[in-house]
């Protein structure tokens, strides 16, 4: 495990906080998602949370100490996780 974040000074709950404002205004602006309904982003949030211990090896990645930071990493990854 390790301690890497994707949001430099955020930490806990305000990185998944952060990941979802990111999302909305993805959105917001028109961007174009693989998992473009809720359905397919639920779909994908339950198959990478199921499996993100190897999402992180697959990428040579230290998986997070923070379950929160896990949490936003799945919300970003849910646009397209199949």
């Amino acid at each position: 495990m390790g301690t890497v974040s994707e949001f430099p000074g955020l930490t806990g709950r305000e990185q998944a906080l952060e990941a979802l404002e990111q999302l909305q205004a993805e959105r917001s602006s028109g961007a174009e998602w693989e998992n473009d309904t809720l359905d397919r982003f639920l779909d994908g949030f339950a198959s990478l949370l199921g499996s993100v211990e190897n999402a992180y090896l697959n990428t040579d990645r230290p998986v997070p100490d923070d379950p929160w930071a896990i949490v936003a990493h799945v919300l970003r990854g849910a646009r397209s996780y199949e």
